[in-house]
């Protein structure tokens, strides 16, 4: 133990149950169960039934209204389309349900799309749902959905605010309330009638990827913040404002357990008998369906080995029969295709299950046509499906969607600025974990230098689910309303006569008199964050050598540590005289200069009151169920003042150097993100200009664009489409900052190995171009070659190096192994791009093309 004493037990492991054992064996007990024994009734762990409470009046309007419904209308309720795969004439010729946004998409694909775009297709869509289909049908409204789960995050210029992991921190559930009351203020001048919000997951290891969208490991808090949440989005049930115009329809989501898989693995499987499972991960979700929740999402994960999607005794005997919520349950993306048996486009079973209404974003089309012949012949029961669209319409009446006014009322030609609450939210939520010799707060007319990639990027310090599913960085232009942490430290140094640096050129003739270093996390989202190891920058140690470099100013080193999660970072608490651990703070980054900093009179204006809402690592590899030493204890956290001592820590743990892209096993050069050292860019027919094309969606410019967007290979966004609308010849590339020497690649039987699916009909005009720096190149390989004459199929393509290097390729100076260009309309998606060595099984031999 070091002399700080941060931890205050001498065993701890954290986060799974020992720590809250307690707490949870109070909880089953009152339940009526143990923990560890299998329950044989949702009495016996959920705690006692909800009866519905039901409005005779409101279900004899459905009665009346569901006697009109054709079949096809009734198949049509039950399905979401997300909007780029669906026309307004679509909505209404085959009367569906509902559309979403996915993170990452915009009206027009237009990443700065104005209120104005969104308001305007949100009324084309409402009132193309109005009009009534054939035969004189009855209109039924549409359900926009959307992911704003920390402010309006999709929509440019909107106030972004702290992830959930750092709300937890501020264990403030007015703050919170307050939050999506701002939140559902912003989405419904927009049009959007429905949050996919909040996420309830009670995270038990660290290495998940979604560990941000969860507020804490204790179960009670999640409780306690997440009914919050709903009440903020939603209204209070009984109230005169409940899902009134400036509110919108809140979901609970994951059900359930997602937070629990085993190692942490995104989408995987939880692994913990029922009353664990209703103790700890199903203990929010009686709270917020009290609170008036009108959807709950189902998760992806599994249970035991069983998909959620399919698992019927949870989604309706525990969920609706026993729980007593009488809302909808909604899929996740794509998410009824997990189960077996089913596909994207084919799947009674999640149906049968308890899943009201599909997300299914892109195979809509299929998706109906498969469900409507079911229904037809008698493999789909129609008493189920009647129940499912009569919770879809009954969360559409209570939203007021039936009267056409509602939206009208709704949007709004702006949305609110929020800056002042995400910025006190920033306060609250920033957790100090170290001011050895009370270094903090910094007197602001000091020399200052404010250094790190995190000082002057604000869609860094915003995080994944920010203008994409998986964040932007270096784009600070897209954040209009925003402040970056280092923009907003250098404007109150300068108010109070300081002087500030910022970078880290000139830093030695600056001399500062103590150095603020800004750095964490890029953004990621779900599986794309999952982590093997909570060593930060393992094997990489980019921030740790920007520490090290600091050592040579003598000065004081405050570092303020950007996560979506605590993380591993005894090296850099070692070289730190004070640690912050701000998460992910969002557009407000000037919250943060208003605790480091101190007044004019020298006492802090803000003293930090966070506390850690997950327990912080003292080693880097946690157990199989996630389950590690702990270094600070849940609850932690120092005020100004506190003593505070730490003594260096041991970093013998660390990781060796990551080796080089052509050292690596398995090199990846795609997998949904560009990996290192490639990077995914749009380049017009001159290759003049270069577009950066990391998220979800990209396009060049001009009347005939190349454009890029998301599409589903095995997992959500794990691919990208490629369009070309016209005779541009532009390309979309991975391409290296720096060329690199391929050659001992080949020695080792290397093969450039990708997924595609050829969209536009055989056979395609499209390329695939290899870029180097000899004179031969750009080598060109007709598409046609290199992949059989099938339609809209996925195939995987092998294509050995050494064929590269036969026709002239210069593998030593690569500059891009892959990109793809076609002169014509054309149309083709790809994944998976990686090298592999020798021959994969059940992939036959690769062959060079002629």
């Amino acid at each position: 133990m070091t002399a700080q004493q941060p931890c205050t037990t001498a065993s701890t492991r954290q986060p799974t149950s020992r720590r809250v054992l307690p707490a949870i064996a109070l909880l089953v007990t009152l339940a009526g169960g143990l923990i560890g024994a299998q329950a044989a009734s949702p009495e016996g762990t959920w705690g006692p039934a909800r009866p519905e409470t039901l409005d005779a009046g409101l279900e004899a309007r459905i009665d009346a209204l569901m006697a009109r419904m054709s079949l096809e209308q009734k198949i049509g309720q039950i399905i979401q389309a997300e909007i780029q795969h669906v026309t307004p004439d679509e909505i209404q010729r085959y009367g569906l349900g509902s559309v979403l946004n996915g993170g990452g998409s915009f009206p027009e694909l237009d990443r700065r799309a104005p209120i104005a775009k969104w308001t305007e297709l949100a009324t084309a869509l409402h009132e193309a749902a109005r009009r009534p289909m054939a035969e004189g049908l009855p209109a039924i409204p549409l359900l926009w959905g959307t992911d704003a789960v920390h402010g309006h995050n999709n929509v440019h210029g909107a106030t972004i605010f702290p992830h959930n992991i750092a709300l937890g921190a501020t264990r403030n559930a007015e703050l919170v309330r307050a939050i999506a009351r701002a939140t559902a203020e912003d989405v419904a001048a927009t049009g959007i009638d429905w949050n996919f919000a909040p996420t309830l997951a009670v995270s038990r290891d660290l290495r998940w990827g979604r560990a941000y969208e969860s507020f804490s490991s204790d179960p009670q808090l999640v409780t306690e913040l997440g009914r919050a949440a709903v009440l903020g989005l939603q209204g209070e049930p009984g109230a005169a404002d409940w899902l009134g115009p400036r509110r919108v329809i809140a979901t609970a989501k994951h059900f359930v357990g997602d937070g629990g898989t085993f190692m942490g693995i995104d989408q995987g499987d939880t692994r913990v008998d029922e009353a664990e499972l209703a103790a700890i991960h199903g203990l929010p979700y009686p709270a917020t369906i009290d609170a008036g929740v009108q959807t709950v999402m189902a998760s992806f994960s599994s249970w035991n080995g069983t998909k959620l999607h399919g698992h019927r005794y949870l989604l309706t005997e525990v969920l609706k029969d026993h729980l007593g919520f009488d809302g909808f349950v909604i899929g996740d993306w794509n998410g009824h295709g997990q189960i077996p048996g089913c596909t994207v486009s084919d799947c009674v079973a999640a149906l049968e299950a308890g899943v009201d209404m599909f997300m299914v974003p892109e195979n809509w089309r299929e998706f109906r046509t498969t469900m409507l012949d079911h229904a037809r012949n008698g493999r789909l029961s129609l008493a189920r499906l009647d129940d499912a669209v009569r919770r879809i319409l009954r969360v559409k009446h209570r939203a007021g969607l039936f009267d056409a006014a509602t939206h009208e009322t709704r949007i709004r030609s702006t949305i609110d600025d929020h800056s002042e609450l995400a910025r006190r939210a920033v306060r609250e939520s920033l957790v100090l974990l170290k001011n050895n010799g009370g270094v903090l707060p910094l007197n602001p007319s000091a020399r200052i230098a404010v250094v790190g990639d995190g000082a002057d990027d604000i869609g860094k310090q915003s995080g994944g689910w920010t203008l994409d599913w998986q964040g932007v960085t270096g784009t600070n232009e897209s954040f209009p309303n925003g402040e970056s942490i280092g923009a907003g430290i250098a404007a109150q140094v300068r108010a109070s006569g300081g002087q500030v640096h910022l970078g880290e050129n000139g830093l030695s003739e600056f001399k500062p008199d103590v150095v603020i270093a800004i750095y964490g996390e890029d953004p990621y989202a779900e599986g794309h964050g999952d982590l093997e190891s909570l060593e930060y920058q393992a094997g990489t140690r980019e921030d740790l050598d920007l520490l090290d470099r600091l050592a040579a100013l003598d000065a004081p080193v405050v570092s303020v540590f950007l996560s979506g999660r605590p993380l591993w970072v005894n090296p850099h608490l070692n070289r730190s005289d004070a640690f912050v651990a701000a998460w992910l703070p969002g557009t407000a980054g000037g919250g943060i200069a208003d605790v480091l900093l101190a007044g004019a009179d020298g006492n802090a204006r803000h003293t930090p009151s966070g506390r850690l809402p997950f327990a912080w690592p003292a080693e880097p590899l946690p157990a199989d169920d996630g389950s590690f030493e702990a270094l600070f204890d849940f609850g932690f956290g120092l005020a100004f003042g506190d003593p505070s001592s730490l003594d260096r820590l041991p970093e013998t743990d660390m990781a060796p150097r990551a080796v080089s892209f052509v050292e690596q096993d398995n090199p990846v050069l795609f997998d949904g993100n560009a990996q290192a050292p490639w990077r995914l860019v749009l380049r017009d027919a001159s290759s003049q200009h270069t577009i950066p094309a990391e998220g979800q969606i990209a396009s060049t410019t001009g009347e005939q664009p190349l454009v890029v967007t998301p599409t589903d290979r095995r997992l959500q966004g794990d691919a990208r489409r490629v369009n070309w609308s016209g005779s541009l010849g532009d390309r979309v590339a991975l391409v290296s900052r720096e060329p690199l020497d391929l050659t001992a690649l080949v020695a080792r039987g290397g093969q450039l190995v990708f997924e595609t699916r050829i969209e536009s009909g055989a056979p395609t005009p499209v390329e695939l171009v290899v870029e180097c720096g000899g004179a031969d190149c750009p080598v060109t390989l007709p598409m046609s070659a290199l992949v059989a004459d099938t339609h809209n199929n996925w195939q995987t393509v092998r294509l050995p190096l050494a064929c590269l290097g036969a026709r002239g390729v210069d593998l030593s100076a690569i500059s891009s192994l892959f990109s793809l260009r076609s002169a014509t309309p054309a149309a083709v998606s790809f994944g998976a791009v990686r090298i592999e060595f020798g021959n994969a099984p059940d992939t036959g031999s690769a062959v060079c093309p002629d």
